[in-house]
């Protein structure tokens, strides 16, 4: 009997444990610019919000998918029942064409982060062909060489548009070889007469390219089919998981990574030596920790499991090599994840080098 009342204390202490939470609930989580000048300035908009839960909400950090999204946000406790707001402007000044930008709301709410998202069309100012299209490849020019696609979700396909124009007097075809499997591009039209310009697009597969973090590719474009000659173009992205579509079970049953620190105080080095560090790396949570990605700045290199067990520690082994170099380093190693609450972690090593 005194078992039995205990489990229904204890049931009873659960549920409202679980009631008493903040709630982080948008008006609308999406956002439609339509067509916005280049030279009109920033575009802004404020994603109002409410705490629909019974405990203070905290905005804990709002991260945005480049430098040309700036975010605003009440920085206070959010009471039971109180509005807040997050506010984000976006500036199209040298942007052209698609807006589409995610932006991660981290609160102590769950899920977190949530994902709010802003579209639209920027409509560029006249430019002179000089200008407009810095770019020479060739007998044409480009008014980017880089295609940024900035952070992405593992399960998405976005895509961009770069711009080609042909100042001279004999056609052009345009066309790629030796594409990727995660990257396709369609050039319209695929051949452009002097004065003449055409769109590249450039549609990325992140699954397919099946990694995370920051990652780069280089393409090679041809012209009228000359193999000899390419040129290439860069395409970066920042790769990473999408944990509000993560359901509650699999949010309460989730790995959690832990660190026995984030700073290598390595002292002082003689220039040409190679070190060795461990960093034990634990998994406080209920499943498997994965990690997805190691990233080491230069000269470092790191290494560690692929997979740790709930409740098991391992050991991550970053070496420094630290030829050719002199004075006060300040190194970094990303460790990517599938923690939820801590996808990345930035890992430090603090050194001087003496000659």
């Amino acid at each position: 009997m005194k078992m039995k009342l205990n489990l229904s204390v204890l049931a009873l202490l659960a549920t409202i444990t679980l009631s008493a939470q903040p709630k982080l609930t948008f008006d609308k989580t999406q956002h439609d610019f339509g067509k916005v000048g280049e030279g009109d300035g920033a575009a802004s908009y404020d994603f109002a919000f409410k705490n629909t839960g019974t405990t203070p909400l905290i905005i804990q950090n709002v991260s945005t998918t480049c430098g040309c999204t700036t975010p605003e946000w009440t920085k206070e406790p959010i009471r039971p029942g109180a509005a807040g707001f997050i506010k984000v402007s976006y500036d199209v000044k040298g942007r052209q064409g698609p807006i589409d930008r995610t932006i991660a709301v981290y609160s102590n709410s769950t899920p977190s982060p949530v994902n709010l998202r802003i579209i639209g069309d920027v409509i560029p100012v006249d430019r002179p062909p000089a200008e407009a299209f810095r770019y020479p490849a060739g007998s044409i020019r480009l008014d980017d060489m880089h295609v940024a696609f900035n952070r992405m979700y593992s399960f998405e396909k976005p895509a961009m548009v770069v711009t080609a124009y042909n100042p001279g007097p004999d056609a052009v075809k345009i066309s790629f070889i030796d594409l990727p499997a995660h990257i396709k591009t369609e050039v319209t039209p695929a051949t452009i007469k002097q004065g003449e310009k055409a769109s590249i697009k450039v549609t990325y597969d992140a699954a397919r390219k099946n990694d995370w973090g920051f990652v780069t590719d280089r393409i090679s474009m041809i012209l009228n089919d000359n193999k000899t000659r390419d040129y290439k173009l860069t395409v970066t992205a920042t790769i990473e998981e999408d944990f509000s579509r993560w359901t509650a079970a699999q949010l309460q049953n989730a790995p959690s990574i832990s660190v026995d620190r984030q700073v290598i105080e390595a002292g002082k080095i003689k220039q040409g030596e190679k070190k060795t560090y461990q960093v034990k790396l634990t998994n406080n949570g209920k499943s498997k920790l994965l990690i997805r990605r190691l990233d080491p700045g230069n000269s470092l290199t790191a290494e560690a499991p692929k997979e740790i067990n709930a409740g098991a520690s391992a050991n991550l082994t970053i070496t420094y090599d630290s030829a050719g170099q002199s004075g006060e380093q300040n190194k970094a190693v990303e460790v990517i994840t599938n923690d939820p609450k801590n996808p990345k972690i930035v890992l430090r090593l603090k050194a001087e080098v003496t000659e």
